[in-house]
């Protein structure tokens, strides 16, 4: 049986579902399509004490449960929904579902019965619930005017209206859930009092004051529950009396569907609709026989609601927490609804600065290859190498790291995922796992640069203390305006690990990232450079280049063959179990003969395969007799490739245009498809009139696993919705070869040819091509984007990626006809896919030449076409003003050389815009930089004529480009040019601001002055030396740049250093100083800038060289009194032992211990009064230590300071100013305080 996969974050479930009765949770949870082990990393809020359940119905991910047993009422239920809020912040909506009693009129047209579905909706002034008051209620006499609450969110309300409108047309699928349910827990369907219906004849309804008189009701056509939409009436009252609770809804005076419990304690605290299974009448009569089938029918219910919520809409619903404090008006409002609440309200800053930090990264989910290799994992396989001795050795850390390799689809991933999940699982405080899966299907994690962004994304969260590190990085990089250098990016992660006691780092396919060499050696770096609690452990095949360098730093003991034996047993086991469980195997489930002779024929070809056992299940599932399985089981394919040639042969004739259409796309496709968009694929038809028709998308999305079978999964992506893609390497290994039709048997060698014609890169991108263009033909020209992209799932795709596509075959007569004719349609068709086109930000309203769009886009053949039709070549387009801009931003060089032989103007200033070789430099592209010097683009034009744009060799600069600056001074650029498009003085600066040591050489040596031309506010030093570039500092210094110079702001190189806790560069400054106390006041503020940071090894430093403490006089006291306010003891004893003579400081030590005092530093008290105990000597300029810690409230502070004066007369004044003070300041016990000492005194 399939092990239940654990999500990667709480953050992932964004649907709260709240049950009040175990009856309800256990209906609840019937209704998961699937159920989630608890979250990795879920931490629950110390005041929570719910217990959960997860799981995911349809697209979203679900957090279910209930009441405590026995509790009920709108009080309970609010501290549940309270608690929910506190461990689950990112929850967007919830769902109240469970039991209620029905108010039937049928005489005016409410025909209720047990069993229907009540579910509250707006009605007028009102939000869909309505509380009646308690006491009131129980007094039987006048009622208070009833409370209005808050309405159900937006997203759900128009989910109720597409649902409400789809059953005007087709049956709810509520009938459906219940079978399912029935079928997958035949406990559930038992009759009497079980989740079934329980018969007309015990659905009785009773006149109100005459509880023997039946009120006669026609006989339904069936007994399928039907839906009642109105007004809720919720209260603590559990009504059995009929007259009772018509009295109720008499003083409510609305026309209310259902009475419950829980309702009105939610309404205002969890942003929710409620749903409700009638099981009574509220009369003499109730009962708890119908109790199971209406919690069923409201949580089938609540199942087919939330199939009407996109996940996308969700995603961009607010977060009930910050509907709270819309609602609420301030945080304290909402503190005042529970305090679990407001913890949560609390983290919300936190919790956005790990959303900044997360989108700053833009870091690949790993998660969604977690999940789904963990769905595929059974229990118990993989356990062999979970107790072996080189796993628990690289656990305890006698071995540091390893590496496992193995054949292709022997397992790995899965295998991966189960050593994830055992760590996890046994993790112990100050450990964590981080993790990565290279994959082959998606671009965005194909790369070394997503893995470390994606590690230290997932180390953020996880360590407080490594934040820091990430948070100044973020800092650096303008708050996230820029993005961070990958070695920066590199030196901060390693930073990061020095927090924890234990770090397991597990990174799963090597060989299916496409920088494998850059990935191979940062591995050696993290093995040589990371601390020793750091523990590596990397899967891959076993390919030659990947254990060569690792041969260089990891032994061959911790190289790992995962061998076939184990494997074997692995794959025995699993298919055992599926021939067992598996309902598709259900013909065989009496048969243990015929399961036995399966098992064993497909043992003697596995040979370590998992892939290719599992493939084989998928075959044989569809045999119907004996005579067809042992058909098959004799022709068993040898191979994978094999394997696949079968499975591509099986394929229903009426399927196979269907299955070259998505296997096209997801084998040349840079990322997945969802399943909406895979959808919409298979319906475009470019040779038909219309190229699309909607109409004929498939009802049910998930019925496209069933035209690609085993070469496809379905997967949950990061924002909750399923993703399509392809099962494995060795399939998009196989469509990529030249052997498809090879693998088929000779019998079908003819289809073999059409999947081999079909699937070879050239007619699968001009078959990709033409559906997308023909997909954006077929676009509402009249809406607006973001209807667009809902209605038109596809569109994103088609717009972004159609001429990636189409680069390689645009030549082709047809596709070349489309591509002009799509370009050249000046229509609204055209204008919406220019706002869809990723890759140009500011569209303008005047709609981009067809010239310019296919330069930036990257088409040779179209552009020569456009150039020989007479397009302009210089036409003013958009963001980069003509067609040779956007050639050069995408680094098209055999583009920018046909627009020059062409007549592009290369050096002509054009107003707001980027010179074409700024731009070149900008993206990095050499080859185009030096096509255009060859051309003799002017290196001293900036931009247009506007004052203050970058030129080249700034551009260059600031991203430390160091191959481009080289070729740029080579051509004589001038290392000291003026610069005018940054925050920079100089090039130097630039680049010593961001610490490229390699362009700070070369500069240098181009003669760039060491201090930047001019000496502005601000030096290459001064900036290298304010973020801690060490080595940048020491070229500077080697070039003689001027350590004293001081910044219009911030003080000193070595000041900023200080500041900013850089030891390193510190020490590297202090060493050019030859006269410390020359310094003066300049040092004395490097001092105040370490002690009032707290930063002991810095203040050491700067004190050892200090000749006469005294030179420093009042900077002295400022950093005694800056360590005093941050509360840094351990300075401030250091301070105090260098200063024999604290009067000698003339009133500014005074400062200090006002500071201390100030800021309720009592022990910084203590021991600067034994230090200098007379009290009336310590005053500072803004009155008594005495008076500010009576001002601030620091009630120990005032004892302790009056326990040093020995005659209180001596205050005068102060006392009676600290009086006065705490007066108005409110403290009442330090007034209390003060007047005892006073009276004891005197």
């Amino acid at each position: 049986m399939a092990s239940r996969k654990s999500l990667e974050s709480p953050d992932l479930y964004t649907v709260g579902w709240i049950a009040a009765l175990p009856i309800e949770l256990a209906a609840a949870t019937a209704m998961l399509d699937e159920e989630h082990e608890q979250p990795c990393n879920f931490i629950q809020s110390h005041q929570d004490t719910n217990i959960y359940t997860w799981g995911r119905i349809g697209e979203h991910n679900v957090v279910i449960t209930s009441l405590a047993a026995g509790v009920y009422g709108t009080t309970s239920a609010a501290t549940t929904a309270s608690c929910m809020l506190s461990s689950f912040p990112h929850i967007r909506i919830g769902l109240l579902v469970g039991i209620g009693a029905g108010i039937a009129r049928p005489e005016e047209g409410r025909d209720i019965r047990l069993g229907d579905i009540a579910v509250s909706q707006p009605q007028g002034s009102n939000g869909g619930v309505i509380q009646y008051d308690l006491y009131k209620a129980k007094a039987g006499n006048q009622r208070e005017s009833r409370a209005f609450l808050n309405r159900p969110p937006e997203v759900l309300l128009k989910a109720l209206a597409r649902l409400q409108a789809e059953h005007e047309r087709r049956p709810s699928r509520v009938p459906e859930f219940l079978a399912q349910m029935a079928r997958d827990n035949p406990k559930m369907a038992k009759q009497k009092e079980g989740y079934v219906h329980q018969g007309v004849e015990n659905d009785r309804l009773f006149r109100a004051g005459e509880p023997y008189q039946e009120v006669q009701r026609e006989l339904r056509e069936s007994t399928q529950p039907e839906i009642h939409y109105g007004t809720i009436a919720s209260g603590n009252t559990l009504f059995k009396d009929a007259l009772h609770r018509d009295q109720i809804l008499e003083d409510i005076g609305q026309e209310c569907i259902c009475l419950e419990m829980e309702a009105a304690g939610l309404m205002n605290t969890f942003p929710c609709i409620v749903i409700r299974g009638i099981c009574d009448y509220a009369d003499v009569h109730k009962s708890d026989r119908w109790q199971r089938y209406a919690a069923a029918t409201a949580a089938a219910y609540a199942k087919e609601l939330l199939a009407y919520i996109p996940a996308l809409d969700l995603q961009r619903t607010q977060k009930a927490l910050d509907i709270l404090k819309d609602i609420a008006g301030s945080v304290a409002n909402i503190h005042s609804i529970t305090t679990g609440t407001a913890a949560a309200v609390e983290d919300l800053s936190e919790d956005r600065q790990h959303s900044k930090v997360k989108e700053w990264l833009s870091s690949p989910d790993p998660s969604i290859n977690l999940n789904e290799a963990i769905e595929r994992h059974h229990e118990g396989t993989g356990s062999w190498f979970l107790e072996s001795d080189p796993f628990q050795e690289w656990k305890s850390g006698t071995r540091q790291h390893l590496w496992l390799h193995g054949i292709p689809g022997c397992g790995k991933t899965v295998l991966s995922a189960t050593i994830i999940k055992h760590l996890n699982q046994q993790l112990d405080v100050g450990q964590v796992v981080l993790y990565f899966f290279f994959d082959f299907s998606n671009s965005d994690k194909r790369s070394l640069d997503k893995l470390v962004r994606s590690l230290a994304a997932q180390m953020y969260p996880r360590c407080e203390t490594s934040r820091k590190d990430l948070d100044k990085l973020l800092s650096l990089c303008e708050g996230g305006d820029q993005q961070p250098t990958f070695k920066a990016l590199c030196t901060t992660f390693l930073q990061m690990l020095n927090y924890m006691e234990r770090v397991y780092i597990v990174i799963d396919a090597l060989d299916e990232c496409n920088t494998r060499l850059d990935l191979l050696l940062w591995l050696e770096y993290i093995a040589s450079s990371a601390p020793a609690s750091v523990r590596l452990l990397i899967t891959s095949r076993k390919e030659e280049d990947i254990e060569s360098q690792l041969q260089r730093w990891l032994c061959l003991q911790s190289h790992i063959a995962i061998e076939n034996d184990p494997v074997n047993r692995d794959i025995r086991a699993y298919i055992h179990e599926r021939l067992r469980c598996d309902r598709a195997f259900e013909r065989w489930h009496s048969q243990p003969s015929v399961q036995d002779e399966i098992e064993t024929e497909l043992m003697k070809k596995a040979d370590g395969m998992f892939r290719w056992a599992s493939c084989q299940l998928d075959i044989l599932q569809n045999c119907l007799d004996l005579r067809m399985l042992r058909e098959s089981l004799a022709s068993l394919p040898r191979t994978l490739q094999e394997t696949y040639a079968r499975i591509l042969a099986s394929i229903d004739s009426s399927y196979r245009q269907y299955a070259i259409r998505i296997l096209q796309f997801l084998t040349y496709s840079d990322r997945p498809l969802t399943i909406q968009e895979a959808v919409d694929v298979i319906v475009v038809d470019p040779r038909g009139q219309p190229f699309f028709d909607p109409r004929l998308r498939m009802p049910n999305p998930r019925d496209i696993m069933k035209v690609c079978s085993s070469l496809v999964s379905l997967v949950t992506g990061s924002d909750s919705s399923m993703v399509l893609q392809l099962a494995h390497l060795s399939v998009r290994e196989y469509l990529r070869s030249k052997v498809i039709a090879e693998a088929f048997p000779k019998e079908m060698a003819r289809i073999g040819e059409i999947f081999q014609t079909s699937i070879n890169e050239i007619s699968a991108r001009a078959d990709i091509t033409r559906v997308c263009i023909a997909y954006l033909e077929c676009l509402g020209k009249e809406s607006a984007l973001d209807k667009i992209k809902a209605e038109f799932p596809l569109a994103e795709y088609s717009a972004k990626y159609w001429a990636d596509h189409a680069r390689s075959v645009e030549t082709e007569r047809d596709i070349s006809e489309r591509i002009l004719n799509f370009l050249n349609d000046q229509s609204q068709v055209f204008e919406v896919w220019s706002g869809l086109f990723g890759e140009d930000r500011w569209i303008s309203r005047k709609i981009p030449t067809p010239l310019y769009f296919a330069s930036l886009a990257g088409l040779q053949h179209t552009v020569q076409l456009l150039l020989e039709k007479g397009a302009d070549v210089n036409a003013k387009d958009d963001q980069f003003d003509n067609a040779l801009r956007a050639a050069c931003s995408q680094g098209h060089k055999a583009i920018v050389r046909l627009l020059l032989d062409s007549g592009a103007a290369l050096n002509v200033e054009a107003h707001f815009y980027d010179s074409p070789l700024v731009v070149a430099c900008s993206t990095g592209n050499t080859e185009v930089v030096q096509l255009l010097l060859d051309r003799c683009a002017d290196i001293n034009t900036p931009v247009s004529g506007l004052a203050g744009a970058p030129n080249a060799l700034e551009v260059a600069c600031c991203r430390g480009d160091e191959n481009i600056v080289r070729l740029l001074l080579d051509n004589g650029v001038d290392a000291n040019a003026p610069v005018g498009g940054s925050v920079y003085h100089s090039v130097l600066e630039a680049a010593s601001s961001q610490g490229f040591k390699e362009v700070v050489q070369l500069l240098l040596n181009k003669g760039a002055h060491p201090n930047g031309p001019g000496f502005h506010d601000e030096t290459p030093l001064l900036a290298a030396s304010r973020k801690g570039h060490g080595e940048v500092v020491r070229l500077l210094l080697d070039h003689d740049a001027d350590v004293d110079f001081p910044g219009k702001e911030d003080g000193t190189p070595l000041q900023l250093a200080c500041m900013n806790g850089h030891k390193d560069v510190v020490q590297l400054l202090l060493e050019k100083v030859h006269d410390i106390n020359s310094l003066g006041t300049g040092y004395a503020g490097a001092l105040e800038a370490a002690a009032g940071k707290g930063d002991m090894e810095i203040v050491q430093l700067l004190l050892e060289k200090v000749h006469d403490i005294k030179s420093l006089g009042r900077g002295y006291a400022g950093a005694l009194e800056d360590a005093a306010r941050g509360g840094h003891k351990e300075i401030v004893l250091l301070l105090l032992e260098k200063v024999p003579d604290l009067n000698s400081l003339g009133g500014d030590y005074g400062t200090a211990l006002w500071t201390a005092a100030c800021w309720g530093h009592k022990e910084i008290v203590r021991l600067l009064l034994e230090k200098a105990p007379d009290i009336n000597s310590l005053a500072g300029g803004y009155g008594t230590a005495l008076w500010t810690a009576a001002d601030q409230g620091h009630k120990e502070i005032v004892r302790l300071l009056l326990e040093e004066v020995p005659d209180i007369n001596s205050l005068g004044w102060d006392y009676a100013d600290a009086l006065e003070v705490a007066i108005e300041s409110g403290h009442m016990e330090i007034v209390q305080l003060l007047l005892e000492y006073h009276s004891d005194r005197t």
